[in-house]
C-alpha cells in the first residue's frame, strides 16, 4: 500500500515545531504528492491557535507556499476541538466554509462551549482513568459528541478515535460510514490500533492513514499504519490517501 497524501500535520501555529514550508519539504522528500496543514482549534488549552481568525493566516500563507512547490498539493485543513456533547466544535463557520479539510477529534484539555459541556467533555473524562464505572459513561458521552458533530458538519474524517478518550468504535464508525466521513490510522501515537481497525472494518466505513506530525520529520511516516490495515484485509479502495 503506497500513500500520496498525509491530511494530518501540525505547524508552529499550534503545537507543531516546523513551519508551513518545512512540513511541505519534508512531505516533498517522502514523495508525497498532497500534504495537509490542520492545526489545533482554539479551544484546545495550552496547544491550539490564537483565535479562529489563525485560520486565515494559515491559509493564506499555505497559498503562499503552494507556489513553491508545483508537485505538491498543499491544503488547509483544521483539527477541530470537540466542545460539547451536542458535537459543537471550536470552529467558526467562516472558517469551515475556507477550509480543504476538516478534523473533529477528542482531547483532554479544552474549554468547555458552555458550563453544561464541562463536565460531559471534561469532568467525566478525568475520573474515567480511575473509575471503571466512569471510563463506561465516558465512552458513551464522547461518542454521543463525535456522532453529533458528524451529523452537524461536513468532516472529512475523525482523528485518533479511542486515544486516551475512550468510545465505542463500532458505533462511531457506523455513524461515519453513513456521512462519508473517515476513521484515521494515526501513526503519530502508540494506542491500540488493532482493536480499532478490526471493529471499524466491519461498518464500511472508509479510513485514513496520518502522521499527526508535531515535527517535520515525521511527515509521511505512514507504513505502520499501512501493516495494521493489510493485517485486517482492509482493501485500497477504502483507504482514502493510498493508492
Amino acid at each position: 500500500m503506497e500513500f500520496f497524501a498525509d491530511w494530518h500535520t501540525h505547524s508552529k501555529y499550534s503545537d507543531g515545531r516546523g513551519t508551513i514550508q518545512e512540513n511541505a519539504e519534508a512531505a516533498m522528500a517522502r514523495g508525497l504528492s498532497e500534504l495537509a496543514i490542520t492545526d489545533h482549534g482554539p479551544a484546545n488549552i495550552g496547544t491550539g491557535v490564537k483565535s479562529g481568525a489563525t485560520y486565515f493566516e494559515i491559509i493564506d500563507e499555505v497559498r503562499e507556499v503552494s507556489a513553491w512547490y508545483p508537485g505538491l498539493t498543499l491544503k488547509a485543513g483544521a483539527e477541530a476541538d470537540i466542545t460539547g456533547s451536542d458535537g459543537s466544535i471550536d470552529i467558526p463557520p467562516e472558517v469551515r466554509d475556507k477550509l480543504d479539510i476538516l478534523i473533529v477529534g477528542l482531547h483532554p484539555y479544552v474549554v468547555p462551549a458552555s458550563l453544561e459541556a464541562v463536565w460531559p467533555v471534561v469532568g467525566i473524562n478525568r475520573l474515567a482513568g480511575i473509575s471503571r464505572g466512569a471510563r463506561e459513561r465516558a465512552r458513551v458521552s464522547n461518542t454521543k459528541a463525535l456522532k453529533e458533530a458528524v451529523y452537524r458538519y461536513d468532516v472529512d474524517f475523525i482523528s485518533h478515535p479511542d486515544l486516551k478518550m475512550p468510545v465505542d468504535v463500532s458505533e462511531l464508525s457506523a455513524a461515519c460510514a453513513a456521512c462519508d466521513t473517515a476513521i484515521e490510522i494515526n501513526t503519530g501515537h502508540h494506542y491500540d490500533k488493532e482493536v480499532l481497525v478490526r471493529e471499524a472494518v466491519k461498518t464500511g466505513v472508509n479510513f485514513v492513514v496520518c502522521s499527526d506530525a508535531h515535527f517535520p520529520a515525521s511527515v509521511g511516516k505512514l507504513q505502520e499504519g499501512a501493516a495494521v490495515l493489510k493485517k485486517f484485509g482492509v482493501p485500497g479502495e477504502r483507504v482514502l490517501n493510498a493508492v
